[in-house]
């Protein structure tokens, strides 16, 4: 029997969902998650990991140490999912996707526009609140309870389509974060 956490007082099909089918109910062994977990952790911070550092070093700087690193993960990636029979190119056919491609590249703007402003990709976040940086820690936590959020109030997307309430939640995404972007310009003098 499984006992799952509850809130004081709310009823099982309250406010906590729990998925018993899909993608969302397949993990690995706690200690198999935590193992893995560590070694990719200390391989990301070791080699200083960046997606988003990768294209401004290339861009900027016409360096490609951090991009290599980017394209490494592409290929193992590609390969990986090529040896376990997982790989379909485009969105038809992916576990948690839609075909809506016009809202999945307008969500993923708004992703990469909050990243550029918090000052790194999430698992930069993830990193450097590992080491300590109380601002990455904020970050992380919003990035955790901001997806509690959309999955339990209509705004996340699954395959059937767009959530109840995601085109409203991307448009008001996106006129906050413009505006903490613009209002945080530094004038010069």
């Amino acid at each position: 029997m499984v006992i799952y956490p509850q809130i004081q007082g709310q009823p099982k099909s309250g406010v906590l969902f729990y998925s018993m089918k899909g993608p969302g109910s397949i993990h690995a062994p706690l200690f198999v998650s935590l193992l893995v977990g560590l070694a990719i952790g200390f391989l990301a911070q070791r080699s200083r990991f960046c997606t988003m550092g990768a294209l401004r070093d290339l861009i900027l700087f016409k360096q490609i140490h951090l991009f290599s690193g980017m394209i490494a993960l592409v290929v193992l990636a590609i390969v990986t999912n090529l040896i376990l029979g997982q790989f379909k190119i485009g969105f038809t056919g992916q576990p948690v996707s839609h075909n809506l491609h016009i809202w999945n590249f307008a969500g993923m703007a708004l992703a990469g526009l909050c990243f550029a402003l918090a000052g790194g990709c999430p698992g930069r976040q993830l990193f450097l609140a590992g080491e300590g940086d109380g601002d990455a820690a904020i970050f992380v936590m919003g990035m955790i309870v901001g997806a509690g959020f959309s999955h339990n109030f209509g705004l996340a997307s699954s395959p059937q389509g767009l959530g109840e309430h995601g085109i409203a939640a991307l448009v008001v995404g996106f006129l906050f974060s413009l505006f903490i972007g613009f209002s945080m310009i530094h004038k010069k003098a």
